[in-house]
């Protein structure tokens, strides 16, 4: 009589066991992988980023505003325009105010406002790109060094800065705060968020990263506490003073919540500015370079 072959109850129940142990360890394995991807992915386009702003002040001498502060705005526009004919530009209360209303119209009946307080989110896509061709892909300025925000016909840009930056997919127009605006970002969460540009001063000093009515720059998001701001490396000295801080909020698409955070005391750095990505931190974690 043969013998029927069978496994032991104690048997079955430890093989379903090591093998949940092998799914568990495989699919954190996986999650993990994709995790470090998307970072990868962030820190890639970042570096993107970081080479347009280089070659931006390599074609033009200095890194663009960032739109927090007027002064530095209109001096910037001088600088780079300096045969702009100011007779053409739209009447306003101050050279400020006109150079906003001109970017705005030069988007031709659009959406696009720069003239909002929050349209300093725009800043990045705005400098490295321009305005939009009839594709819609940012093409550069228009072409006219006395006229660069009023079309010619036929329409011609520079293309001084947006041929040597893909942005592609990254550049989309969203409604931050109560403006429509040109933005850089990527998919975090089912969401869009942007990479935030903070213009350092050439002098450096306490108020590198404070607007012209000396408060620090901030951007906020929504009605709740959460804002991006510049960060410090100590109580007195900002990181990156003389040139920019670009900011990511990593894969949980938070920046944080307090107005003032310090690299090396920690004060005011919080779980949601762990894993935010930044420039200064080499594209990696924000927690990499923390004490």
């Amino acid at each position: 009589m043969n013998k029927r072959c069978a496994y032991t109850l104690v048997e079955v129940l430890t093989v379903v066991v090591i093998i949940s142990i092998l799914a568990t360890l495989v699919t954190l394995a996986v999650a993990g992988a994709m995790r470090a991807a998307k970072r990868g992915r962030i820190a890639v386009e970042m570096n993107q980023i970081t080479m347009g702003l280089d070659h931006y002040k390599a074609e033009f001498g200095e890194y663009p505003p960032d739109m927090f502060d007027d002064e530095a705005l209109v001096r910037h526009v001088k600088k780079r325009w300096p045969r702009l004919d100011w007779a053409n530009m739209p009447s306003a209360a101050t050279e400020a105010e006109s150079i906003r209303q001109a970017i705005t119209d030069a988007y031709l009946g659009s959406t696009v406002d720069f003239t909002h307080s929050n349209s300093q989110i725009g800043a990045l896509a705005l400098w490295l790109g321009g305005f939009p061709n009839s594709d819609g892909k940012l093409s550069g300025f228009f072409a006219d060094p006395e006229n660069p925000f009023i079309p010619s016909d036929p329409v011609a840009f520079d293309k001084k800065n947006s041929g040597d930056l893909e942005l592609g997919k990254n550049v989309r127009f969203e409604n931050f705060g109560g403006c429509t605006v040109p933005i850089i970002g990527t998919e975090v969460r089912d969401g869009f968020v942007p990479f935030v540009y903070f213009r350092g001063k050439s002098s450096g000093g306490e108020d590198a990263y404070h607007n012209g009515v000396g408060t620090i720059k901030q951007f906020m998001f929504a009605t709740g506490p959460e804002k991006c701001v510049p960060y410090a490396d100590t109580d007195r000295i900002w990181k990156n003073p003389t040139t920019y801080q670009l900011i990511h909020p990593g894969l949980d698409g938070k920046f944080g919540e307090a107005d003032v955070r310090v690299i090396q005391s920690g004060t005011g750095i919080g779980p949601q500015d762990l894993d935010n990505l930044t420039n200064f931190s080499d594209y990696k974690e924000l927690k990499s370079i923390l004490p």
